[in-house]
């Protein structure tokens, strides 16, 4: 007996909601970009950073450096595995940003796990948040990939700011704002830590127009934190 043949109305739902549960990290989204703009391109990559993930961005903002312009940066609008927005822009020498290429042969430690470090960080220090901003880039000096998380409330209030190397998972450094005061506590602080990576709100919002033409948000500098 033949099986009745799906509609198409039926195998659209299918479709979206297969593609709905799909949820882009910061791992496979940088493979996606790989595959859409080559290994060259992928292997440029410095930073990359997604805001208000609950517990994923929706977007993905990625930074590429041409080692024979260092001074040009690439920056590159990722949504859904495709790149949906980009940009050119000299870098400025009073910005804190990434120079070091990120290797994915190091990056173990994907931007899921680490919502799940954060969350269990902060569960712990009693502290609570509702999204986060991730940012990941290598250590000064060094090249090791460090996720940078800032951990915002429902007031867009930054609650806590964890460093974690995205290579063995481990929390290196932890500072948390308690709301309504100034107080912050801090933990894991040892020698050798970095001590310059962009974990501050930056200023001002900058438009990206898209391939569809639509404006895409995107922070002024590309790899700070957009304003509240």
């Amino acid at each position: 007996m033949k099986r009745p043949l799906l509609s198409i109305g039926i195998l659209a739902l299918m479709t979206v909601a297969v593609f709905a549960s799909e949820r882009f990290t910061a791992i496979s989204s940088l493979r996606s970009f790989g595959v859409e703009r080559g290994q060259r391109e992928l292997s440029r990559v410095v930073g990359m950073v997604g805001f208000y993930g609950q517990d994923q961005p929706v977007q993905w903002l990625v930074l590429t450096v041409d080692p024979q312009a260092p001074a040009l940066l690439h920056e590159y609008v990722v949504r859904q595995g495709r790149v949906v927005a980009e940009r050119h822009f000299e870098r400025d020498p009073e910005q804190d940003l990434p120079y070091i290429p990120l290797s994915m042969g190091s990056l173990k430690i994907d931007s899921d796990r680490a919502f799940v470090i954060a969350e269990v960080a902060a569960r712990r220090a009693g502290i609570g948040f509702d999204s986060i901003h991730y940012q990941l880039r290598c250590r000064d000096l060094r090249n090791e990939p460090v996720w940078v998380l800032n951990l915002i409330d429902q007031e867009k209030a930054i609650v806590g700011a964890l460093y974690v190397s995205a290579v063995t998972g481990e929390t290196l450094r932890a500072v948390w704002h308690r709301p309504g005061t100034r107080d912050y506590s801090q933990v894991n602080e040892g020698p050798g830590l970095f001590t310059r990576l962009t974990d501050k709100i930056g200023n001002g919002i900058a438009n990206l127009r898209g391939k569809n033409n639509n404006p895409q948000p995107a922070p002024n500098p590309a790899m700070a934190a957009p304003a509240r």
